[in-house]
């Protein structure tokens, strides 16, 4: 298979196909977080930024595993650090004056350059880095991650639960407590993902194989009792010679045609062999195809 889908220098649209079983793959907080569904469609939905959050908490598992080298793969938007520590603290290991206003734009031109090398999600995604009083202006990133949707209508199952063990040591006589869970029995979601080459963008080739390698495995290591079988079940890129596209992105992702097996008073999808991909035969000319997953 060629690696074209690793060169920073092209235009690369991706389609990318994950299924939940038994699962909730993005709670509501709006509604007791429960799955989020299309309310006119009853269509699945899962958030761009569920989706970019997985994938930075995978970057950094495999950054503390030794599998990505951490100078160049940290990542800026994480549980526990503020935004601004971490700018002010790139500000002090430079050596740079957060006050002097003569200097404020080369210094926001020298920290950005840091902020983008150092961190993974600045890099591919973009960032306002101008929070605080340590400024480093606004990011622009290549990478842009679709809202993911179920391909057919799901419906949420409610679970009642109990617990049995008591939080004080007056109740622990009568600790039982209903609660519930809501978990989707099977749902398979597609997320559109763009790669758009900007000057100066500073991404790698290492930094687009990690992207790809990412989005195959980061559910196996973001697992949770609310997320116990979530699944890459696809992953088909484009890649294009010309910067600015060869093709609409929309009709190559189109040409990716997923389709139910048993349609008509067939009972709902209820496992990813109900589906049958069928992958275009041809691409337009300038575009290469490459299955990842």
């Amino acid at each position: 298979m060629s690696d074209i889908h690793l060169d920073p220098a092209k235009k690369h649209d991706a389609l990318f196909l994950f299924d939940a079983i038994d699962s909730n793959p993005n709670g509501d907080p709006d509604n007791a977080g429960k799955p989020r569904t299309d309310l006119e469609t009853g269509q699945g939905i899962v958030s761009d930024a569920s989706l970019k959050r997985k994938i930075r908490d995978s970057v950094a598992f495999q950054v503390e595993q030794g599998l990505l080298r951490g100078e160049r793969n940290g990542i800026f938007i994480r549980r526990g650090v503020s935004l601004n520590e971490q700018l002010e603290a790139a500000y002090d290991e430079l050596g740079l004056s957060k006050t002097d206003k003569k200097a404020a734009g080369a210094n926001v031109v020298t920290v950005q350059r840091l902020m983008i090398e150092r961190y993974f999600d600045n890099r591919m995604f973009g960032a306002v880095l101008s929070t605080g009083k340590a400024q480093a202006g606004k990011v622009t990133g290549p990478v842009s991650v679709g809202i993911g949707r179920s391909l057919d209508a799901v419906l949420p199952m409610d679970l009642s639960i109990t617990r049995t063990a008591s939080t004080k040591e007056e109740d622990k006589d009568n600790a039982s407590q209903m609660g519930n869970k809501t978990v989707i029995p099977y749902g398979l979601y597609a997320a559109r993902i763009h790669y758009q080459p900007t000057r100066n963008n500073q991404v790698t080739r290492e930094d687009l194989q990690t992207l790809w390698a990412t989005l195959a495995t980061m559910f196996e290591v973001t697992r949770s009792a609310a997320r116990p079988d979530v699944n890459a079940r696809g992953l088909f890129v484009f890649s294009h010679d010309n910067p600015l596209g060869n093709a609409p992105a929309r009709a190559l992702l189109d040409s990716v045609v997923i389709q139910r097996v048993n349609v008509g008073d067939a009972p709902p999808p209820a496992r990813f062999e109900d589906y049958v991909i069928v992958e275009p035969a041809s691409v337009p000319s300038g575009v290469s195809y490459s299955r990842l997953v």
